[in-house]
């Protein structure tokens, strides 16, 4: 059946295992690849190996990094979007530069403030901006 399955464990091994035995069960086509988003190509390296171990052979898989499968599916399910991802780090770095900008002298946003005083050519608030969707991209 199609749609997302989320496991949680503190152990790769197990989740390497729950995985194989998810997979077990073949899709209605062969013609689709299975979709595991991964964080890292040495993951998906690591966990090609453990299911080939398990199965024989990996085959047919497809392995998104997080950005990748947040990004198809807004693509997917959200009209008129431009080319490209939203969520490209430069891209973000721009809009919430823009944010910030916004909700500079807002409550709340004291720190920064502070931080940009004095800065007339936005440097650091790019700067911060950058650092910010950096860090977010990370976790995405």
């Amino acid at each position: 059946m199609p749609g997302m399955k989320l496991f949680v464990s503190n152990r790769i091994e197990v989740l390497a295992r729950q995985l194989a035995r998810e997979l077990e069960e073949p899709l209605s086509s062969p013609f689709v690849p299975e979709i595991v988003v991964v964080q890292s190509k040495g993951m998906e390296r690591w966990l090609s190996m453990q299911l080939a171990r398990y199965h024989g052979v990996c085959a047919n898989t497809s392995f998104p990094f997080p950005n990748a499968m947040v990004n198809d599916l807004f693509m997917r399910v959200v009209r008129d979007v431009p080319e490209g991802s939203v969520f490209e780090v430069d891209a973000m770095a721009w809009r919430i530069m823009d944010k910030l900008s916004s909700l500079i002298d807002e409550i709340g946003f004291e720190s920064i403030r502070h931080y940009v005083a004095g800065d007339v050519t936005g440097i650091k608030l790019y700067q911060l901006s950058t650092h910010l969707a950096e860090t977010f991209d990370q976790y995405i």
